[in-house]
């Protein structure tokens, strides 16, 4: 079965997060939505704080097979209210 690598790239660092094995390309896509669910819910927080994250999907080769990016951003009505900065 392939291995998979799936990184979680910000700003400051780049991190290998989970290595998986997967049959199929259908299976690896869902796999990475439900990790980039359970990053969201394990590190709501640190999304407002690096504001843009990029999470790929590559082979053992390297080659970047998928990419999802969140970005969190304030609004006009918000822009002032940044308690952890």
């Amino acid at each position: 079965m392939p291995l998979y690598h799936i990184q979680l790239r910000t700003e400051s660092h780049v991190q290998t997060a989970l290595d998986v094995e997967r049959d199929d390309l259908t299976a690896l896509r869902k796999e990475l939505a439900q990790f980039v669910g359970r990053l969201l819910m394990d590190h709501a927080d640190q999304i407002w704080v690096d504001e843009d994250w990029r999470v790929d999907v590559t082979d053992d080769t390297g080659l970047i097979l998928f990419v999802m990016e969140i970005q969190a951003t304030d609004s006009a009505a918000t822009m002032s209210y940044r308690p952890n900065r």
